[in-house]
């Protein structure tokens, strides 16, 4: 069986059972959006103050105990590896919504997109403005938005090549691989943690795209599969020829990766899990890195994780589920932009009304003000602007007809 073959025969459960297999699937993204953006804001506001915690309700002798919690809940929430897993699923959503369209309208497709992404973000940098110094914690979330519309700029010109999908992913892997050496050998890095400022937005973008495109694959993949069940053609109306042979290669190991890890989908978890706190170790210079191990930036340990994170999801995707846990923590997915974006804005909030005495207090504080904001903005802002993107993408212009003669 060749590569395309293999990519093809995605099983036989039948056309009702692919719709059904859809929601569990489109549950579980949701579910990682939202894991995702709550990783991030606990990587910024630092884990539960467990050693305080443990001094007010346990004995003394247990407050090592809640410093040593308290140290390794600093490694568990890596929050630059939980932005790539955004970046990967960010591909995947795109090249799923955009799959059925045989071709794609340009003023449709940026209009829609633009509108999503844009609109949110230029109503939080204007709420930041009467906020001391909540320009500043914003910046700290832009980058990868800056990222995120190189992306979607991008995407009808990749999306043409698509049948080359292999070949892109691997080639702009190896130019940024060079682009990193290159950096690190003749120029100034900014800073050893520092990928968006020594990188810039387009240096940054294209390090990261490999990850974005992987996501796209992955849609296709599930795509081509769910055309093999209903007996169609199991080629996307995205692309008008066939996968390449490498490209189709390439999708069918990616596949039987995803296949093989769903089986073990609680194992897959935490070597993820192991894997993003990995990436942010080797580029701690804290006092919580054991000292056997080499410093490794960024730039270096991020795109192999774009690897992991990819294969996760694709795993995550073969096997739907629709337990109380992803049906429950999808539902708060809607609003994980927006938790994303805005969850910063506590800490200016707390800036300007005074955070509660003692740690415990300001940390809860600071985590509650961070969802209500987040969730509030999303009712006035983003969830309003989801649907006019939605509109812009569906609007077709009416085109009179010519009077009967």
């Amino acid at each position: 069986m060749d590569g395309h073959s293999a990519v093809r025969s995605a099983g036989a459960h039948g056309e009702g059972s692919a719709r059904a297999a859809a929601s569990g699937k489109s549950l579980k993204i949701d579910a990682i959006r939202f894991l995702a953006a709550t990783w991030v804001m606990l990587y910024h506001f630092g884990p539960p103050p467990f050693k305080e915690i443990f001094k007010a309700v346990l004995p003394p002798a247990f407050a090592p105990v809640g410093g040593a919690l308290w140290s390794g809940s600093v490694v568990l929430f890596a929050g630059p590896a939980a932005v790539i897993v955004f970046f990967v699923i960010s591909g995947y959503c795109i090249h799923h919504a955009w799959h059925r369209d045989a071709v794609l309208k340009p003023v449709n497709y940026f209009a829609s997109r633009y509108v999503r992404i844009g609109l949110p973000l230029a109503v939080a940098v204007l709420v930041c403005q009467p906020l001391p110094g909540a320009g500043t914690l914003l910046q700290s979330v832009l980058w990868s938005l800056y990222c995120e519309i190189v992306y979607y700029t991008l995407y009808p010109l990749l999306r043409s090549y698509f049948r080359y999908a292999g070949e892109m992913i691997v080639g702009i892997a190896l130019a940024g691989a060079a682009m990193v050496w290159y950096v690190h050998t003749h120029t100034h890095i900014v800073c050893e943690h520092c990928v968006y400022e020594t990188y810039g937005v387009a240096g940054t973008s294209f390090l990261y795209l490999p990850g974005w495109l992987l996501g796209c694959l992955v849609a296709e993949i599930q795509q081509m599969g769910a055309a093999g069940e209903r007996g169609g053609s199991s080629v996307g109306s995205s692309m008008r020829s066939p996968m390449s042979a490498f490209t189709a290669r390439f999708a069918a190991t990616l596949r039987a990766v995803a296949q093989a890890l769903s089986t073990q989908l609680v194992a897959t978890r935490i070597a993820v899990v192991a894997a993003a706190s990995l990436t942010f170790v080797l580029a701690s210079t804290s006092r919580i890195k054991p000292a056997f191990l080499p410093f490794i930036g960024p730039d270096i340990t991020l795109p192999i994780f774009q690897l992991v994170a990819t294969a996760w999801i694709a795993a995550e995707l073969a096997r739907p589920s629709r337990s109380r846990f992803w049906n429950r923590v999808g539902a708060l997915g809607a609003w994980s932009y927006s938790l994303y974006l805005c969850h910063k804005l506590a800490q200016a909030i707390l800036g300007v009304t005074g955070s509660p005495p003692g740690a415990v207090a300001a940390w809860f504080a600071t985590v509650v003000i961070a969802l209500a904001v987040s969730y509030a903005f999303y009712l006035a802002v983003e969830r309003p602007s989801h649907r006019l993107a939605h509109r812009l993408r569906k609007f077709a212009q009416r085109v009179p007809t010519r009077p009967a003669v």
